[in-house]
């Protein structure tokens, strides 16, 4: 072992960048006392070599020229045998999309991939419309609930395609009173939520929600969910007249038919 510790003090900065990828534990050990180990191979031991131990990882948190640079504080968060103490520490200088990378490691601690997505959430405000948009499709369920408050209709769109995203989710955006009429209308174009019928009943009876979307949704509804539309007291008018006329199509199909209807409200 002495003898392992005592090639890695000693070696030449060509020899550990030769060694430290595959070295044993004894060798790193003593490449940390080595005057020659810069940062660049410290980050390669954390990304290439498994005999690292978070005792390892906590010598390598206390240099500080090995840990000014970004990358090496990434790998050292992002590294499953670091101490939840270390991580913690040095997760707030993290970027979001590595904050984002942090909070969807299922090997992190739990604690850790919940402090990632509170400072996601934090800085939603400050990212560019483009790193919203990338950070939607991505999402961990920590960050879908700010998300989905979002009045971008891009980066609900972006949301919606991301698998994490409930139903649950999709009825908060289409029942909240302050969504604005292009988020309503993304949801309601949407392939796989605007099926639903909660979803859709949600939407028809959100009055932000574009008249065209709802009188589209509104030929979906169950004959419950027709009636409860009828005589909603915020649905527009010209919803509850296509309700109306949808029940008394399936009531007495050898009148008025949907078809009809729809002809009679656009004349």
């Amino acid at each position: 072992m002495d003898t392992l510790f005592d090639a890695g003090r000693t070696a030449s900065a060509e020899t550990l960048a030769l060694e430290l990828d595959r070295a044993p534990l004894a060798y790193l050990e003593g490449a940390l006392a080595n005057p020659l180990l810069q940062p660049r191979l410290v980050l390669r031991i954390l990304k290439q070599n498994r005999s690292v131990t978070g005792p390892l990882i906590v010598r390598i948190s206390r240099n500080r020229a090995w840990l000014k640079p970004y990358e090496v504080k990434t790998a050292i968060v992002l590294h499953p045998r670091t101490p939840r103490v270390v991580a913690m520490n040095l997760v707030q200088f993290l970027w979001w999309r590595d904050l984002a990378r942090v909070a969807d490691h299922t090997a992190l601690a739990p604690p850790l991939r919940r402090a990632a997505e509170r400072f996601l959430s934090v800085r939603l405000q400050e990212l560019a419309t483009g790193e919203k948009i990338a950070l939607a499709r991505i999402a961990t369920r920590g960050v879908i609930g700010v998300l989905r408050r979002q009045n971008d209709p891009m980066v609900i769109r972006a949301l919606l395609q991301n698998p994490r995203l409930l139903e649950e989710d999709a009825l908060a955006i289409a029942l909240a009173r302050g969504t604005p009429p292009p988020v309503l209308q993304a949801l309601a174009e949407d392939a796989r939520f605007s099926l639903r019928p909660a979803v859709q009943k949600a939407l028809v009876h959100n009055p932000e929600t574009p008249p065209a979307a709802a009188l589209r949704l509104v030929q979906h509804l169950s004959p419950r969910a027709l009636k409860d539309v009828a005589h909603a007291p915020h649905v527009p008018a010209l919803v509850k007249v296509a309700a109306l006329r949808l029940i008394e199509a399936r009531t007495h199909p050898e009148g008025v038919t949907p078809c009809t209807a729809r002809f009679e409200l656009n004349n």
